[in-house]
């Protein structure tokens, strides 16, 4: 579907064709807003043809990916998994960790179940197989600066030494077979070098391939996930909450665990769950790395069994276990997708919170994101007593552990609330320069707030935004500005700043009281 300029703006595919279309012009009154605005725009309809549904569902998949339609819901990809990058576009290639892929000459190795196996595995491939990790760029012809780990043996030096370039190669092709999960054709491989440059009275050489199978071998038997199987395996799992469908597939090659992909979408925005569950796995199977080879056993839940089996030209295998090793194993992805799906959960909660932080940015004419908000209030009994409290907010939240409480020094037996603010910001501020916040909220009107002001200009600190509520007509002032702000009632900003006024208000009240309840007790 395409808008008068010409642009896709959504890609479908249907079966009956007409039946579809007329579906979107028909005035119905439960039709969606995304729908309404969709008609709204279509201003030409274009088809193809394909010889069957899978074909349909393939094409739309790369349509969409290709295209990005505005009206489209794609499926998404769960970034919290990690990918080794190995960077094959330079002479001498490096390995890195990343969360995204690109279309680049790079080779890509993932996603793997967690950040601290990712790290734990490059660790380890650095050590068995001494390629660079450095930064800079390194050539075939200029000579670049050296640094220890060649002293130390960790590396080939290709930063200085021109010459490893075909040793050097042949590293980067045993890491490639261990990062594609064929540790076994690479133990044999090791060991025929190994035997070869014994053969050859290159001791040193030999020395280092029997090393490095030693290393291979005991990592082999630390594995501690596995399956009995030899042959490459998949286990494909899906669970759901009210807001979300998520598909988990783990990848396993030569028996061990290697692998985790994860797929999401919101509920009200997936057709149905077959439709949820066909898209994740053509979208896993067309994203896969050219060098990585197809499982010969699948074991799912019963829901994917009909859509893998639709899947053409595939001798795969795909069985539902009960009971076994095989059971322990799916059981294991389950709860490692309850947990993903605990992770969308608590995301998605995350998100009205980041969307208020942005109108208070906003309106509030903020350089960033006031992620981490100070409230600063002062209280007294009729002059005595006088007490500071600083309440801290982070993403919109009460965050206690950086609640702080003062006792004012420089006012005593009067009421002086700017000269007590004043003395306030200094002294927490200087405190907590360590983590400092993105916004300063004080209690007060211009008074206050110049006072305040005065502080951070003595500490060097100005740069940090400050705004005072004044609590008679609940004006917000900022130094930069001659008239203060007054926001609507039902403005969110002001409910959150009032929210931070009140909280340091009842904090502040509660320290006073106990002050002096503690001078009623030292009286008596």
């Amino acid at each position: 579907m395409c808008d008068a300029a010409g642009e896709v703006i959504y890609v479908g595919k249907a079966k009956n064709l007409k039946k579809r279309l007329s579906s979107y012009f028909l005035n119905r009154l439960d039709r969606d807003l995304k729908t309404t605005l969709l008609v709204s725009h279509i201003a030409d309809v274009q088809t193809i043809v394909t010889r069957s549904e899978d074909e349909a569902l393939i094409l739309e998949r790369q349509l969409i990916r290709t295209l990005q339609p505005r009206y489209n819901i794609a499926l998404k990809d769960d970034k919290n998994y990690p990918y080794i990058r190995l960077s094959l576009n330079e002479p001498f290639p490096k390995m890195t960790i990343v969360r995204t892929k690109f279309k680049d000459a790079a080779r890509y190795y993932g996603p793997f179940p967690s950040m601290g196996s990712t790290r734990y595995i490059q660790r380890l491939m650095l050590q068995l197989f001494p390629l660079r990790d450095c930064k800079q760029a390194i050539t075939l012809e200029a000579m670049q600066p050296k640094c220890i780990k060649l002293d130390l043996g960790q590396c080939l030096g290709p930063c200085v030494r021109k010459h490893v370039k075909e040793d050097y190669d042949a590293i980067v092709e045993d890491l490639m077979l261990f990062l594609q999960g064929k540790r076994t054709q690479l133990l044999s491989k090791l060991e025929e070098e190994m035997w070869a440059a014994s053969h050859q009275f290159r001791y040193e050489k030999a020395a280092q391939h029997r090393d490095a199978l030693t290393k291979l071998k005991a990592l082999h038997q630390r594995q501690v996930v596995q399956l009995p199987d030899d042959h490459d395996v998949q286990v494909w799992v899906r669970v759901e909450n009210d807001c979300h469908r998520y598909a988990l597939v783990q990848s396993f090659i030569e028996g061990k665990l290697l692998y985790q992909n994860g797929f999401y979408e919101q509920i009200s925005e997936s057709k149905s769950p077959q439709d949820f569950l066909e898209r994740a796995i053509y979208y896993f199977f067309s994203d896969q790395n050219p060098d990585q080879t197809l499982p010969k056993i699948i074991l799912a839940d019963a829901c994917f069994e009909p859509v893998l089996a639709k899947i053409p030209d595939q001798k795969w295998t795909v069985t539902q276990p009960k009971i076994g090793e095989k059971a322990v194993v799916v059981d294991a992805a389950r709860r490692n997708a309850q947990l993903a799906l605990s992770r969308l959960v608590a995301k998605t909660a995350e998100e009205p919170a980041l969307a208020l932080l942005l109108d208070a940015q906003a309106t509030l004419k903020l350089p960033k994101v006031p992620r981490t908000i100070w409230g600063m209030d002062i209280s007294h009994w009729y002059g005595h007593d006088i007490v500071g409290s600083l309440v801290c907010f982070k993403n919109g939240k009460p965050h206690k552990a950086g609640y702080r409480r003062t006792q004012i020094r420089s006012v005593r037996g009067q009421s002086n609330d700017p000269k007590s603010m004043y003395e306030m910001v200094l002294r927490q501020v200087d405190r907590g320069r360590d983590d400092l916040p993105d916004l300063i909220m004080i209690d007060g009107g211009r008074p206050q707030l110049n006072f305040a002001q005065a502080a951070l200009q003595e500490l060097g600190l100005l740069d940090i935004p400050m705004v005072a509520l004044a609590k008679r007509e609940e004006e917000l002032y900022s130094p930069n500005q001659r008239k203060p702000l007054k926001l609507e009632d039902h403005h969110p900003v002001r409910h959150l700043v009032q929210r931070i006024r009140d909280e340091a208000h009842r904090f502040a009240l509660t320290y006073q009281r106990h002050k002096r309840s503690q001078a009623l007790k030292n009286c008596s």
